[in-house]
């Protein structure tokens, strides 16, 4: 009797230590915030826009100069338009988020949150969103690589 107890304690108690939607979509909204707020791109482009809600048409032109139309201007400004949690060899969160940009425009972009590396991966859409790593590859390669990578961890 006591190992038939043992024994359905233990199978109920499998997987409990696998967090649940709830918990993967919550962890991939704080990378979110982290991945906006250390974009390098973002300093120079707050120390341009200093804040202002209203932009002058020459505070447009600096920003844009600088690339800032392709930033995500904040982290509480972004929200995800839809999520979908996929369990294959690695666990991952995958969807879309939507926010403003630091000239006003509304930013789209897929991303993939992999729970088990505590990685983000917002898809690259400019030359802007080459990080240092990725510095060598083209902006093409680094669209296949996130189509792959969508195409492998996302379906």
């Amino acid at each position: 009797m006591k190992t038939r107890g043992i024994l359905l304690l233990c199978f109920l108690l499998t997987g409990c230590d696998q967090p649940n939607e709830t918990q993967l979509r919550l962890d991939a909204s704080r990378q979110l915030q982290r991945t906006i707020d250390t974009n390098p791109l973002r300093g120079s482009c707050e120390s341009i826009a200093r804040g202002r809600e209203w932009l002058t048409p020459r505070t447009l032109e600096q920003l844009e100069a600088k690339g800032c139309q392709n930033v995500l201007r904040s982290a509480t400004e972004t929200n995800f338009t839809h999520t979908e949690t996929f369990h294959r060899a690695l666990t991952t969160v995958c969807g879309g988020i939507q926010g403003k940009s630091f000239t006003g425009t509304t930013l789209n972009r897929r991303f993939i949150y992999s729970s088990d590396e505590k990685a983000l991966v917002i898809e690259p859409m400019t030359d802007q969103d080459k990080t240092r790593f990725e510095g060598h590859k083209t902006l093409q390669q680094l669209q296949d690589d996130f189509d792959r990578q969508m195409t492998q961890y996302c379906q």
